[in-house]
C-alpha cells in the first residue's frame, strides 16, 4: 500500500509518495537494528557525543531547508517552524553532552575492602512512534537520548510527516554507523510490528490517550519498557491582580496558536472570581 504526504496549504503540492512498510519490512528493520546495536553500544561515550554534536551542526547548516519542509508538510507557521528546527539543534547538542555524564554509581558495600557498583547499559533497540505536529522536535526528543546512551533507534513517524522524518534521518544517518538510526514508514500496522517485536526492548509513543493506553498494554504484556506521552490539560491561571489584556492575549495564543494542534495547548482557564 502506498501513501502520500500533501501540503495542507496547497493540495497540489505533493511532498512524496511512499510504500507503507509491511510485516517483512518492519521485521527486517529490527533485524538490522539488532546488528547495529551490537556495534553502537561499544562506541565510547566520546564517540557517541561527537556523532550527536556533528548531527546538530549538520541540522543547523540545513535549517532553512528543513524549516521550509516543515511549513510545507505540516502547515506550521514559519516562525514556529524555524523555532522548532532550532530546538532540534539544541536537543542534539544537549544529549551530545549528556552522553559524557557518569553512567552509574558506587554503592556502599558490606565491607570496607569491597567495591559495589551499578552501571547503566543500553537496552538494545528502541522504537519511537511520533505524531505529525512537531515533526523535528518530538522525534529528536526521543531519538537523541536513545542514541546518546548507545541504543539503535527506529522511528515510525506520522504518515503526514514522512518527508520531514526522512530528511532528519538523512542528517542523522550521515553521522552514525549504518542502521543505528532507521525510519519505518506506514500506519498502525507498521507501528504494531515494532511494538510486538521481541527484539524491540523499549517503545516510546506520543499521541492520543486511547492509542497510548493500547500501546502501553501491548508492550507491557511482553515485558517491554514503554513510555507514553498523551497530552495534558494545560490550564492557564488568571489571578485577580493580573494584567487582563496581557492575560487574554497570552491565553488566545496558547489556546489557538498553530490552530491548537499542540499537546501543550491551553485547554481550560482558571480565573479568580474577582476578575
Amino acid at each position: 500500500m502506498t501513501f502520500t504526504s500533501v501540503n495542507p496549504h496547497d493540495p497540489t503540492d505533493v511532498l512524496g509518495e511512499w510504500q507503507a512498510a509491511g510485516p517483512g519490512e518492519a521485521q527486517a528493520a529490527v533485524g538490522r537494528a539488532v546488528s547495529a546495536a551490537a556495534v553502537w553500544r561499544n562506541v565510547p561515550a566520546s564517540g557517541r557525543a561527537k556523532a550527536l554534536s556533528d548531527a546538530a551542526s549538520a541540522l543547523e547548516q540545513r535549517s532553512a531547508e528543513i524549516t521550509s519542509l516543515v511549513v510545507r508538510e505540516v502547515g506550521k507557521p514559519l516562525s514556529e517552524a524555524r523555532g522548532e528546527v532550532a530546538r532540534g539543534v539544541s536537543i542534539l547538542r544537549y544529549y551530545a553532552q549528556a552522553a559524557l555524564l557518569p553512567d552509574g554509581e558506587v554503592i556502599p558495600a558490606a565491607a570496607a575492602d569491597q567495591l559495589l557498583m551499578a552501571r547503566n547499559v543500553p537496552v538494545g533497540v528502541a522504537a519511537l512512534i511520533a505524531p505529525w505536529n512537531f515533526p523535528v522536535a518530538i522525534p529528536l526528543w526521543k531519538a537523541a537520548p536513545s542514541l546518546a546512551y548507545g541504543n539503535a533507534t527506529i522511528l515510525k513517524p506520522s504518515s503526514s510527516a514522512a518527508a520531514t522524518a526522512l530528511a532528519v534521518a538523512e542528517i542523522l544517518g550521515a553521522c552514525l554507523p549504518t542502521d543505528v538510526f532507521q525510519v519505518v514508514l506506514g500506519g498502525a500496522a507498521a507501528a504494531g510490528e515494532l511494538i510486538d517485536h521481541p527484539d524491540v526492548a523499549a517503545v516510546s509513543f506520543t499521541g492520543s490517550s486511547g492509542v497510548g493506553r493500547q500501546i502501553s498494554r501491548r508492550a507491557a504484556d511482553r515485558g517491554c519498557r514503554v513510555q507514553a506521552e498523551m497530552g495534558g490539560q494545560n490550564p492557564s491561571v488568571v489571578l485577580a491582580d493580573a494584567d487582563l489584556d496581557r492575560a487574554a492575549t497570552a491565553i488566545a495564543y496558547a489556546s489557538m496558536g498553530y490552530a491548537g494542534q499542540k499537546c501543550t495547548a491551553t485547554s481550560r482557564v482558571i480565573v479568580e472570581r474577582a476578575v
